[in-house]
């Protein structure tokens, strides 16, 4: 009665342990709750597993849970799970919170703050995909990755005013930007050790 009241009682999202805390993510209807209390969940959230948090999520499930969510992601229709959707809405928080705080920034705080952004993206992806592994499901292919962020942001544009809409064009844009070159600095990262190697080789050191 503790546990379940815990779960589906009054959510005080700084005070409620872990494992109750995912429970509420995948069986309350955030949808229900006042929006502070989704801000505080969101805050909750990142604090419990976000990229600062000493205990990142890991994704050793039972058999029978394996099993339910190799069912419901191999059996996706059109309408998203209550978990997805608390998720959705979550990550809306979030990005919205970044693109005002970035709209209000200085040059050089965009500049840091968008780093921060390119380095949550990336541990969000990881997770993701080490949630997948769990399942025995493939990596998704960047093709596939891209049109989940698409429908993700469009998702985010569901009831924004019209300032709004333009305002997530453009941080997307940026981020999108951003992106682009952290992976032409990885690219060119991984391949300095190769170039290295085969000049060596050339060169008979």
């Amino acid at each position: 009665m503790i546990a379940a009241n815990s779960i589906f009682g009054h959510i005080i999202p700084e005070k409620i342990d872990r494992s109750s805390f995912v429970r509420v993510m995948q069986l309350r209807d955030f949808r229900r709750f006042a929006p502070q209390v989704v801000e505080r969940v969101t805050l909750r959230a990142e604090q419990e597993f976000g990229r600062h948090s000493p205990n990142k999520p890991k994704f050793e499930l039972p058999i029978w849970e394996r099993w339910l969510h190799t069912y419901v992601q191999t059996h996706q229709s059109d309408q998203q799970s209550r978990i997805e959707t608390n998720l959705t809405m979550m990550a809306r928080i979030r990005f919205f919170q970044w693109m005002r705080e970035y709209q209000s920034s200085t040059r050089r705080q965009k500049a840091a703050l968008m780093n921060d952004v390119v380095e949550d993206v990336y541990y969000w992806q990881a997770v993701y995909l080490d949630y997948l592994h769990s399942l025995g499901f493939p990596e998704p292919t960047l093709a596939e990755l891209y049109q989940d962020s698409e429908r993700m942001i469009e998702n985010f544009k569901v009831d924004a005013t019209q300032e709004e809409i333009v305002l997530i064009d453009s941080f997307v844009m940026e981020m999108n930007r951003a992106l682009v070159v952290t992976e032409v600095q990885k690219s060119i990262i991984d391949f300095l050790p190769l170039l290295r190697t085969t000049q060596e080789n050339t060169l008979g050191y």
